[in-house]
């Protein structure tokens, strides 16, 4: 089974879970914790997580991830899509994006980095090895330039 995290994206085949029943949410289900995904352990074969960390307490983010990498079956893979705060700092400090841009936009409960969603993912027994910083030409669905995309697989 795949699952996405998001309410807007479609992946082909994948079950879409969000917190709320809007648009073609397939689960109802709350992503964070203290609820979390609701599966057995070692059943998913894939996760997209779209835009979820940056929505979630700085204090909550290592607990989530490791709640999926328990449910991820040997061999299954995570990917995590998320706002780079870097290329944004860059973009607003360079006057690409203005302050109201900014606030608009840009208002989140964590600000992350790739360096940030690495050592989270490693934390929660992603080894370093199976960590993979994808380029927007090289991922199958549409993300903004001014997203990461990282994934980790856990080890069989």
């Amino acid at each position: 089974m795949k699952i996405q995290i998001t309410p807007i994206r479609k992946i082909d085949d994948a079950m879409m879970v969000w917190h709320e029943g809007v648009n073609d949410v397939d689960l109802v289900m709350d992503p964070r914790p203290p609820y979390g995904l609701k599966f057995r352990p070692g059943t998913i074969k894939d996760i997209y997580a779209f835009d979820i960390l940056s929505q979630t307490k700085p204090a909550q983010l290592q607990e989530m991830i490791n709640g999926w990498y328990n449910l991820l079956a040997p061999g299954g893979t995570l990917y995590v899509v998320e706002n780079d705060f870097e290329y944004i700092a860059r973009a607003l400090v360079g006057g690409e994006l203005s302050i109201e841009e900014f606030n608009q936009d840009f208002i989140q409960k964590s600000y992350l980095t790739r360096e940030l969603i690495v050592n989270i993912l490693q934390s929660a027994g992603f080894p370093e090895g199976s960590q993979r910083l994808w380029s927007h030409d090289g991922i199958k669905f549409k993300v903004a330039m001014h997203q990461l995309i990282i994934s980790g697989t856990k080890q069989k």
